[in-house]
């Protein structure tokens, strides 16, 4: 067979290839239904105490002072020349984080700050789940837009802090009176101040599920929603379920899809970009896949460890702040900008203050949430309900 033929007979398959692939990945998703759970301990109560509670951060001083007590006593790993944050949190600047967290960092200043904003707590389904909740001051007859912000892993409520005032008062940061938002961020169950599952199962899905039903309890019968790394998966779940209520979705994370239909339209599409739909700009941004793998491969050793045995590292992360620290502050690193791992200080002091990255970790560590939320990992890889 000649090479015009070979190379024919290849272009009529490619072609038929991905006209099939176009066809499958483009059927309609049946959405399923999610089972009814009470994650609290033993078995659902005849009734549930609705009420919404007002909360308030309040961390005692004997958390404190143990906490202070472990930093002085931070035993450091061995100094490895020549890298920088290149093989995870670089040593030297973990000292000085260290420093300025034992000797310069004010807790009850961020508590204060932290408590700026309303928080709340309700009881659905046997868990309390923690939320701040933001009111705009609205003239005579007009209206916000409820909006449900989501964050993920390792994020918390904290993490919309700076955009809040954007939503809820936008004639102050050059937006308009039609641009005005009535805010409310749960913390996900096992994160920060929300309760943890006492049973396993509770995956994104099932969170979704806790999250509308916390909308309904508000009052809400029609929302926007926003969600990135967990967050996005959580919110899109919502819109899935009760489109009706859910009006608008913005997603900072896209999650992958990895069924075998979309692997193909990938193979197919790296040799025939049009017969999948991919623009050249699409397809600059997707393709050499080796590259994209192998950044895959430095990237989500965590997630491997997190969805697979999270108690295994979980028993280090909650017995040693710095630890904590480091496991959770490199992925503020890299994942801002991968370069920034050849830098002193992963690049962190570009983007955040130290008592910014240091309250974060405040957050797991005073709650002692960190093992239930890398925990969400493992029951969500296990369900992959969607």
């Amino acid at each position: 067979m000649s090479y015009k033929t070979s190379f024919g007979f290849a272009s009529v398959a490619a072609i038929v290839m991905g006209l099939l692939v176009n066809h499958i990945v483009h059927q309609p998703l049946e959405v399923p239904g999610i089972e009814e759970i009470y994650w609290g301990k033993g078995e659902r109560p005849s009734s549930e105490n609705k009420t919404v509670r007002t909360f308030v951060i309040n961390v005692s001083d004997d958390v404190l002072a143990d906490l202070q007590h472990r930093l002085e006593r931070t035993r450091f790993p061995d100094n490895f020349h020549g890298v920088h944050f290149e093989y995870g949190f670089g040593l030297d600047y973990m000292k000085e984080l260290v420093s300025y967290w034992r000797d310069g960092y004010n807790w009850k200043q961020q508590q204060a700050l932290l408590n700026s904003f309303d928080h709340y707590k309700t009881t659905i389904d046997g868990l309390e789940i923690h939320f701040v909740h933001v009111k705009p001051r609205l003239k005579p007859g007009q209206k916000a837009k409820p909006i449900l912000l989501a964050h993920g892993w390792p994020g918390s409520f904290f993490e919309f802090y700076k955009v809040i005032p954007f939503l809820t008062d936008p004639l102050k940061h050059n937006g308009t009176e039609d641009d005005v938002f009535e805010a409310i961020v749960p913390s996900i169950p096992g994160f920060g101040f929300s309760q943890p599952a006492s049973k396993p199962g509770l995956e994104d899905s099932a969170t979704a599920v806790l999250y509308l039903k916390l909308m309904e309890r508000l009052g809400f019968d029609s929302y926007y929603v926003q969600g990135g790394d967990h967050g996005s998966v959580i919110v899109s779940v919502m819109a899935m379920l009760n489109p009706r209520v859910v009006r608008g979705i913005h997603l900072n994370l896209f999650t992958g899809n990895t069924e075998t239909a979309f692997l193909t339209k990938l193979l197919v599409g790296s040799v025939f970009p049009s017969l999948v739909g991919l623009s050249t700009e699409d397809y600059n941004k997707v393709y050499p896949l080796w590259d994209r793998f192998l950044w895959i491969l430095s990237e989500t050793g965590y997630l491997h460890m997190q969805a697979t045995r999270p108690h295994t590292i979980g028993h280090g992360l909650v017995d040693s702040p710095v630890g904590m620290a480091a496991h959770i502050l490199e992925k503020y690193s890299t994942w801002t900008n991968p370069t920034f791992a050849h830098l002193p200080d992963g690049g962190l002091g570009k983007h955040f203050t130290k008592d910014e990255l240091l309250t974060t970790v405040m957050i797991y560590w005073v709650s002692g949430t960190v093992v239930s939320s890398i925990r969400l990992y493992r029951e969500t890889i296990s369900a992959r309900k969607f």
